[in-house]
């Protein structure tokens, strides 16, 4: 009886040992398994927390690129001197790119980002030197414009009223005649002579005008033609007496040459009529010289 006791008390304290083992391992694997836990909730919580960072990197990196873009198209005709800097930046934000992907340190894509920040700015500032120097440039080009343009209508006027003042002079550099008269003569003995106005007794015609004053003439001797129209508008001529009027050649019926001294100077110049015959009726006198028409006059013969 005693042995049973023995053997039941040795049989107790074995099952106690095997549960108090169990209770060890068990506490042991309970251990572990915190431990585990709260590592795995560490690891999850870093990861969590790298790919919140990477996807604010991510953010920053394309919120700098968007800003390099905009000014890129806003000044593209001035952001095509700074290709250079341009392909800098894109190559920089590529790399950036390819560490975040890699999720690769933190605190080095974050360095790298804040040189990228500053080569932008510096892009921004350099495209800002450029577009107000090309502003400068664009308002002296735009003064430059219209002080050229008001040169040029100033020349333009100057032309004009140089012009319009040669052309007054050309019109005011010719002789000019007054007081044009044409009288018949009869000739007696040679010498003595008798006005008439009747045509089978006229020897002579003679016109007489004042040639007036005029400064713009040249002094010198000067060539003076009368042309005598008849009635029926032939003109009295003798022979083939012709000079160039205005680019075309007229006959004349008589010329005489003067000296002008640009003073007022009266002029007679006589036709001698010869054997041509004088219908009755009104002629017409024109005279000329220097290829202006001095003036007209007329008499009538019966």
């Amino acid at each position: 009886m005693e042995m049973n006791e023995s053997q039941q008390k040795k049989k107790n304290k074995t099952y106690l040992l095997i549960i108090g083992i169990q209770l060890a391992i068990i506490a042991v694997l309970a251990i572990l398994l915190l431990t585990t836990k709260s590592s795995v909730d560490t690891i999850v919580l870093e990861k969590e927390k790298t790919m919140q960072m990477n996807e604010e990197l991510q953010i920053e990196l394309d919120s700098l690129i968007m800003e390099h873009d905009r000014i890129k198209q806003e000044y593209g005709y001035l952001s095509d001197q700074l290709t250079g800097k341009d392909s800098l930046i894109m190559a920089q934000a590529k790399e950036i790119e390819q560490l975040i992907n890699s999720q690769a340190d933190y605190r080095r894509i974050k360095k790298k980002l804040d040189a990228l920040r500053q080569i932008t700015q510096g892009y921004v500032n350099q495209i800002d030197s450029l577009y107000k120097v090309n502003q400068l440039l664009t308002d002296e080009n735009v003064k430059i414009k219209g002080e050229l343009n008001d040169a040029n209508q100033k020349t333009f006027d100057l032309n004009k009223e140089k012009d319009d003042l040669s052309n007054k002079i050309n019109d005011a550099a010719y002789l000019k005649g007054y007081n044009i008269s044409a009288t018949g003569y009869n000739v007696k003995s040679g010498t003595k002579e008798a006005a008439t106005d009747r045509a089978k007794k006229v020897d002579v015609v003679r016109i007489c005008l004042t040639i007036g004053e005029n400064p713009l003439v040249s002094a010198g001797q000067k060539d003076v033609y009368v042309r005598i129209a008849r009635p029926d508008n032939l003109i009295l001529t003798q022979g083939s007496y012709s000079f160039i009027y205005q680019g075309q050649r007229i006959q004349y019926s008589s010329k005489t040459v003067i000296n002008y001294t640009q003073k007022t100077s009266q002029v007679c110049i006589d036709y001698s009529r010869g054997d041509v015959e004088l219908p009755a009726g009104k002629y017409n006198v024109s005279v000329f010289s220097d290829d202006h028409e001095l003036g007209q006059a007329s008499f009538t013969l019966r």
